[in-house]
């Protein structure tokens, strides 16, 4: 009498099979955790580079527009200050004694007499405390009507000098950018309660502004160093900014 044949795994191939499985299935998880990673990675670095480029957008387009000759670099290149301008234009005569200027402005704004009522008026602009109040050539505006503005105080016999472009900036407060604790931050300095607003993360140290050095006060031009930092990649940009107004 024939017996029946019996086919299976004996222990031997089991073992080996399962430790096959074993090898392929670290290789696939390995596989799956090194693209994730590398996605995510990835994400990451994009992130990073779109916020430097906001900044950096951002930085060229304020700095820009600044009063001329309105920039402050301190706590040892950390921090900025600088005076943004509200409207510009050119004035037809500076009459001595007289407290009244016809301007000119570089607006398309019809009913901008209102909104400047509380601001600051400056002439030839050569250093930042030339827009403090006090300073010769920088008036606060009292009053406004069509193309007219009336001035605290009269232009004076010891007026310093007239802009050879006859140009005007109305301003309003300054404003500072500092670098620290991680972050770039902007700060209206109006006289209210400081409020800092974050501007960029994962800031690095060694990032600062610089404005020393003739060539750069003298053109009204700011270098700012940035260092992007994140999961132990080191981003740098360096931005050059040149104030496209001129005393």
């Amino acid at each position: 009498m024939k017996r029946a044949s019996q086919s299976g795994f004996t222990l031997v191939e089991l073992i080996v099979t399962m430790t096959i499985l074993a090898i392929v299935s670290v290789g696939i998880f390995g596989f799956i955790e090194s693209s994730t990673s590398g996605y995510v990675e990835s994400k990451n670095r994009e992130a990073l580079q779109s916020q430097a480029r906001f900044v950096v957008e951002r930085l060229g387009r304020e700095l820009r527009h600044a009063v001329p000759n309105s920039m402050t670099v301190w706590d040892d290149g950390a921090c900025l200050t600088y005076t943004p301008i509200r409207y510009s234009g050119t004035y037809h005569q500076l009459k001595q004694g007289a407290n009244t200027l016809d301007v000119a402005l570089s607006t398309e704004k019809t009913n901008w007499q209102g909104g400047v009522t509380s601001d600051r008026l400056v002439f030839l602009p050569m250093k930042p405390s030339d827009l403090i109040s006090g300073a010769s050539n920088s008036f606060a505006i009292t009053a406004a009507s069509g193309n007219t503005l009336t001035l605290d105080k009269p232009l004076a016999a010891e007026w310093p000098a007239s802009s050879p472009s006859k140009r005007i900036y109305i301003y309003h407060h300054s404003v500072t950018l500092c670098f620290g604790e991680g972050e770039l931050r902007r700060r209206v300095n109006d006289g209210a309660t400081p409020k800092n607003i974050t501007l960029a993360q994962n800031i690095a140290a060694g990032s600062r502004f610089d404005l020393a050095g003739t060539s750069l006060s003298s053109g009204n031009l700011i270098n700012i160093y940035y260092r992007f930092n994140q999961s132990s990649e080191t981003s740098v940009y360096n931005q050059h900014v040149q104030v496209l107004n001129a005393p």
